[in-house]
């Protein structure tokens, strides 16, 4: 039974991923590419695979347009070797690709994962920001997909969705919005139709129905009469320029993770959102030193944790970075962090999807190590009560081991100076795998710094940060 991997992005800022037909008895990812797309930039992308199985994959990427139709089709020099990766810098990568925003489909005869790459950094005139999203699996989509925070207009941020169609069939697409509290706001909207494995985006300025300002913040649930997949993109405009994207929720869940936190931790500061799915929902955020937080939520409501606003957690460049869980005691819940430099000194911003499901292997499809002005960190969370060695593996054949507390991280860096030890070459890009005998998740961010080749002084304040969830193996 082939399986698939679905990516997606949105409007003139971004890309998406979307669902197609695989080679016989193979996988499917699907991904989406952007090509030098303008406006507020040049967008470009990069997909990034990591094969998962012990033999080579042989893969193919299909381009899709907003009408489902297939105008091109990639297939690189050579296959991507046993548990290897494999990097597609689409403008330079995938020759005569118009500059627009299409889908993709990557095809492949092996279980692969992909993460979405998009950024307009390499603009010669700002703004200079970058996001990235996790490719979606096949099993993933669904019928309602559940957004927890969209914006518009709301203390300069806004937000999109971007919806593909995952089915075979034409698909209807319909859509409710909850204030915070979660009541309705207005009657359900009909936002029309999608071919087969094309996406289209959804703009909160173009929903005249949805407040602004002050009480532009909302949720959203989209129901599709085919299988759907969906990501949010955010992006702010003071007091400097940012994006980040997070994927869809197809339901809600009774546990979830956040492997990374921060409070003031190098000028980072973090808020968790999480939002009541298919009913009230109450339960408890247990923070890695101890502390406790208890929440209970209407149905459709969400809300709001702000680790800065929260005394009882640590703070500073040594504490500053920590996890959490998510238990409840009734209902389900969905759940994303936005992490950021509020005080404007940087344009450092991005948003990941809390993890549901902690495994004892973590896949990591895209690590960076002095890579084209990028680093990349991998912050591992130990699920359990019990302490626990924690080893990295890269596809290019290196590894650590870390000791992890009891329901502790381990922040990975991989730029220079950063974790004694590191021992990744420089202008590396590859991909990794985290592995315990405890229960783990991880998110990898992307980031500059001045200490890494390409660094451009230049274009700060900016926004170079990129934040995706690791998969289960």
């Amino acid at each position: 039974m082939p399986k698939s991997v679905r990516r997606l992005a949105s409007g003139a800022l971004m890309l998406a991923l979307a669902a197609g037909t695989a080679f016989t008895g193979s996988t499917a990812v699907q991904a989406q590419g952007q090509n030098n797309t303008a406006a507020p930039g040049s967008w470009q992308s990069s997909i990034n695979l990591q094969n998962t199985a012990g033999t080579a994959a042989t893969v193919q990427i299909d381009f899709v347009n907003a009408s489902g139709q297939v105008v091109k089709t990639y297939s690189p020099s050579g296959p991507v070797p046993a548990n290897g990766s494999l990097e597609v810098f689409v403008p330079n990568q995938v020759a005569d690709l118009a500059a627009g925003q299409y889908s993709a489909v990557v095809n492949s005869d092996q279980p692969v994962k992909a993460t979405i790459n998009l950024a307009s950094t390499n603009s010669t005139s700002g703004p200079w920001t970058a996001f990235g999203y996790e490719g979606i699996g096949a099993a993933q989509s669904g019928t309602s997909l559940y957004f927890p925070g969209l914006y518009k207009n709301y203390y300069n941020f806004s937000s999109e969705m971007v919806v593909q169609n995952a089915g075979t069939a034409e698909t209807t697409l319909r859509a409710k919005f909850f204030s915070r509290d979660g009541a309705q706001i207005g009657d359900e909207v009909t936002l029309g139709t999608l071919a087969p494995n094309a996406s289209k985006t959804f703009p909160t300025s173009a929903l005249a129905q949805l407040p602004t300002g002050p009480q532009g913040v909302f949720g959203a649930i989209v129901t599709s009469t085919q299988p759907a997949v969906g990501i949010a993109n955010i992006w702010r405009t003071a007091p400097t320029n940012g994006t980040a994207s997070y994927n869809a929720f197809t339901g809600g869940s009774a546990n979830l993770f956040a492997p990374a936190l921060y409070n003031n931790y190098y000028g980072f500061a973090s808020a968790l959102t999480l939002q009541a799915v298919g009913g009230a929902a109450a339960g408890t955020i247990t923070y890695s030193n101890g502390v406790t937080q208890p929440f209970t939520l209407a149905a459709n409501a969400a809300q709001e944790f702000f680790q800065p606003g929260n005394a009882q957690l640590p703070s500073g460049n040594t504490n500053g970075v920590f996890s959490a869980k998510v238990t409840t005691t009734s209902g389900n819940v969905v759940g994303i962090v936005s992490a950021s430099v509020p005080n404007g000194a940087r344009g450092d911003f991005a948003s990941y999807n809390m993890a549901t499901q902690a495994a004892n292997n973590i896949n990591i499809p895209n690590v960076f190590d002095d890579y084209y002005g990028y680093f990349s960190a991998v912050t591992v969370q130990n699920t359990s009560g019990t302490a626990a060695s924690v080893t990295i593996r890269y596809a290019t054949g290196q590894s650590r081991s870390f000791n992890v507390p009891a329901n502790g991280t381990v922040n990975i860096n991989h730029v220079p100076g950063g974790n004694a030890g590191d021992v990744l070459p420089n202008r590396t890009a590859t991909a990794a795998t985290v592995s315990s005998t405890v229960p783990l998740t991880a998110v990898v961010q992307h980031n500059t710094d001045p200490k890494v080749a390409g660094y451009n002084a230049n274009k700060r304040p900016s926004d170079f940060l990129l934040a995706l969830t690791g998969s289960p193996q």
